[in-house]
């Protein structure tokens, strides 16, 4: 079998072990197996478990359960729902119980690095809200939906991590990387909610009243979510100045979550505390699961000369490497509606970044690339997680409206992964200042 054609049979057989209901972790690791069966190499099976240890044999990888813990804590407490209100008291403009929305988004992407874990600690909250005040429901969900996919990109990121792992690159740098286009994205979505919150007033002139007299009623709960902020900052600062690895950033970071839980919300409960646990053992072993053995299939595609066949096949068809990228992109993209973003990293990243070298990019600017096309992923269907979580809170709200309500977000995401490809300054300016 040619490396093309084997390519492209481990996807549709990886695809279609998915769409039958086997788990993604699992579903990789049988592709591979059926694959080593049709190249009569299965006796090569012998060898998955150490191959699978080896990829996971990495300090670095240390860290995720430390930001996974990390943010499960700090989601168990009401924090996002007090961040985002705190900011809803400083932002009285039209539209501005969602651009508090966003903002806790943003802030709370800072403290777990997940984007789920996001849309549920801010949306839990700020859906059932917005839509009683009269926000449209699929502007309401969509806010939540696009907001939560900032999870992944502003430090700490668990994809960013997993990306710096499977390409040896600094964890540090790529972190930092993600701070000025995850703000700016953030920026532009506040801007939408703005724009199409005021167009809605218009026509519904008496919600504005009535926002600004509820606003008025709401206690800011200020002094609870400052020592947060603060935690955000210390690990901004710790990360640029280069005074702590991830590693130990993300454990000094858990226990300081675990203390402020403990002292502001009184979050005592045992039961608690062995469920968050266990969560964090769950969603740890699910990553490194999938992280595996999509490592191991990437590993023997590239043995098979299918990964270096599909990029001079691309190349070739394309004629350049702005078109190779712009493949690449739309590749991720549709990958995105079927496998989580680590998962799309673990096997994507090795497969191209010969060709981002070869063309002179950056893997630190390829590493924000991807986790923006990521990003996308979290919302496109029929697998956006962000979609399924929106909608486990708001079962009310038709999985159509927020499709809808999601669309603009994913426009703003699309054009911003092409904005960083026009300024690659924007992910890289801050990596070269670091210390």
């Amino acid at each position: 079998m040619d490396p093309i054609t084997l390519s492209l049979v481990s996807v549709g057989v990886l695809l279609g072990l998915i769409v039958i209901g086997v788990p993604i972790g699992y579903a990789l690791a049988l592709g591979t197996l059926v694959m080593m069966a049709v190249m009569g190499e299965f006796e090569q099976a012998a060898y998955i478990a150490e191959a699978a240890f080896q990829s996971l044999d990495s300090i670095e990888l240390v860290a995720l359960p430390m930001f996974i813990f990390m943010g499960a804590i700090i989601a168990i407490s009401p924090a996002g729902k007090d961040i985002y209100r705190a900011l809803h008291r400083l932002i009285p403009i039209p539209g501005g119980l969602g651009v508090s929305a966003v903002g806790g988004c943003t802030l709370f992407s800072a403290l777990s690095g997940s984007s789920p874990a996001t849309a549920a600690a801010i949306g839990s909250s700020a859906i059932p809200e917005m839509i009683e005040r009269g926000y449209p429901r699929s502007l309401a969900c969509g806010i939540i939906v696009g907001g939560g996919t900032l999870g992944i990109l502003i430090p700490p990121s668990i994809v960013l991590l997993l990306y710096g792992v499977v390409t040896k690159t600094s964890i540090g740098q790529l972190f930092i990387a993600g701070i000025i286009p995850g703000v700016l994205i953030a920026l532009v979505f506040a801007a939408y909610t703005v724009w199409a919150m005021a167009r809605h007033e218009r026509r519904y002139p008496e919600l504005a009243a009535q926002q600004r007299e509820k606003a008025k009623a709401e206690a800011a709960p200020f002094w609870r979510v400052v020592p947060f902020f603060v935690m955000m900052f210390m690990i901004m600062v710790a990360l640029y100045g280069g005074w702590a690895t991830p590693s130990e950033i993300a454990a000094v970071g858990a226990v300081i979550s675990i203390l402020l839980v403990l002292i502001i919300y009184r979050v005592t409960d045992l039961g608690v505390w062995k469920a968050l646990l266990l969560k964090t053992v769950r969603d740890t072993s699910m990553i490194l699961i999938i992280a595996a053995f999509a490592y191991y299939l990437s590993q023997f595609l590239a043995y098979h000369g299918a990964v270096a066949a599909l990029s001079e096949a691309m190349l070739g068809t394309f004629g350049s490497d702005w078109a190779m990228l712009f493949a690449i992109w739309l590749l991720m993209l549709f990958l995105g509606c079927f496998l989580p973003p680590f998962a799309i990293v673990v096997i994507v990243a090795p497969m191209f970044l010969p060709f981002i070298l070869e063309a002179g990019f950056s893997p630190v600017w390829f590493g924000v690339f991807i986790t923006l096309n990521m990003e996308m992923g979290c919302i496109t269907p029929p697998l956006g997680i962000n979609l399924f979580v929106v909608k486990g809170i708001a079962p009310q709200v038709s999985s159509r409206d927020i499709m809808m309500g999601a669309m603009p977000f994913l426009l703003i995401l699309a054009v911003a992964s092409w904005v960083l490809v026009a300024f690659p300054g924007l992910a890289l300016w801050l990596p070269s200042m670091m210390r």
